[in-house]
């Protein structure tokens, strides 16, 4: 199967309040007709623009001309072609889109799932966690928190750094119930110490990019209560492998995109097995890349979450209840990811060809 044409797909898909949700997509099509989609992780306007160039300028004359069945040595090349630009960031994101549909292409070939691909299926459905937009205000926080609750959902996340926000959703969230708080690294060490017990108090699932810098945590004990969860930015297997060394750590996050792909995803899971850390794969996704991330929570040996953003139907792609707040998700059991985006919803949002 040899790659002929790729094509970048920049989706702008309206969102309450007038902002837009940027997805940035990759078609892939094979000489004998084959297609598979894949995606990196956008969000916004600058972000999205600068991934549709890299995709185009870089990325794509790498792959044309290439088989499908070398994706994964292809992935490394362009790895170590690029590295003179970082080892993690934009290209890695780019590249992701297109290594995402390769494996869509030969999953739908061999006539098998991404997750049989990756080793096997250990579950059937995954558990939803309301993942909350940030908003910074206790009492909006709570009332949002309500509404994801009467939902259904198993767990909830919310994006605040301010403990007295934290605080006031626990209160209204079952104790049995998992709960993260992910503080976009807003603290430095000192202020996670120095309010160490009231964080160990919220009895977090894991306590999601709580430092700044990062590198404060390397060497870092246990903290009594409290299981740090990161790792979402990291580029590598390697990088990761890095930080699963650290006693503070029990919980780290590959996220597709950023690592570059399925290929590297399928290397940093294999790690995190062997390392006996929890992964916990990093999900704001609501394209091919949510689909990855459902076949890599599959595999893995942990009861896993599937962290569903702010979103809603009319944003789902594929028209299965993915964008949707609820208890559980089925994981895809057809060839490749799964399912392709609908052709109608693609033409609608595509905001290149405007």
């Amino acid at each position: 199967m040899i790659i002929d044409r790729i094509e970048p797909i920049a989706l702008r898909l309206p969102r309450p309040g007038g902002d837009s949700l940027c997805l940035m997509l990759a078609r892939v099509t094979t000489r004998d007709g084959l297609q598979g989609y894949g995606e990196c992780l956008s969000l916004r306007p600058p972000m999205q623009r600068a991934l549709f160039a890299t995709i185009r300028d870089a990325i794509v004359p790498h792959y044309l001309g290439k088989s499908v069945d070398d994706r994964e040595a292809l992935n490394l090349a362009a790895r170590k072609r690029f590295a003179s630009f970082g080892r993690a960031g934009t290209v890695l994101n780019a590249l992701a889109a297109v290594d995402i549909a390769l494996w869509d292409i030969a999953g739908k070939a061999a006539k098998q799932s991404v997750s049989a691909m990756l080793g096997g299926a250990r579950r059937t459905r995954l558990a939803v966690m309301a993942s909350l937009d940030k908003y910074d205000d206790v009492t909006r926080t709570r009332k949002r928190v309500e509404e994801a609750l009467a939902s259904g959902v198993a767990a909830v996340k919310v994006h605040e750094h301010r403990l007295e926000v934290a605080e006031e959703s626990r209160r209204v969230i079952p104790a049995a119930m998992p709960y993260v708080v992910d503080c976009n690294n807003a603290h430095t060490l000192a202020e996670v110490r120095r309010d160490e017990k009231r964080w160990a108090a919220l009895d977090l699932m894991f306590f999601e990019d709580p430092l700044w810098p990062p590198e404060d945590l390397l060497g870092l004990p246990a903290m009594p209560g409290i299981t740090i969860g990161m790792g979402a930015d990291f580029g590598s297997a390697e990088q990761m492998a890095v930080y699963a060394k650290t006693p503070a750590i029990g919980v780290l996050q590959p996220d597709v995109c950023m690592l570059g792909g399925l290929s590297e995803a399928k290397r940093a899971l294999a790690m995190l097995a062997a390392a006996r850390k929890t992964p916990a794969p990093h999900t704001p996704f609501v394209g091919p890349a949510a689909l990855a991330s459902l076949h890599m929570l599959a595999v893995t040996e942990g009861e896993g979450y599937f962290a569903t953003v702010e979103a809603d139907d009319s944003m789902d792609p594929y028209g299965i209840g993915l964008t949707r707040w609820k208890a559980s998700l089925e994981v895809p059991t057809g060839p490749g990811l799964g399912f392709d985006p609908d052709p109608g919803f693609l033409h609608r949002y595509d905001y290149a060809k405007e």
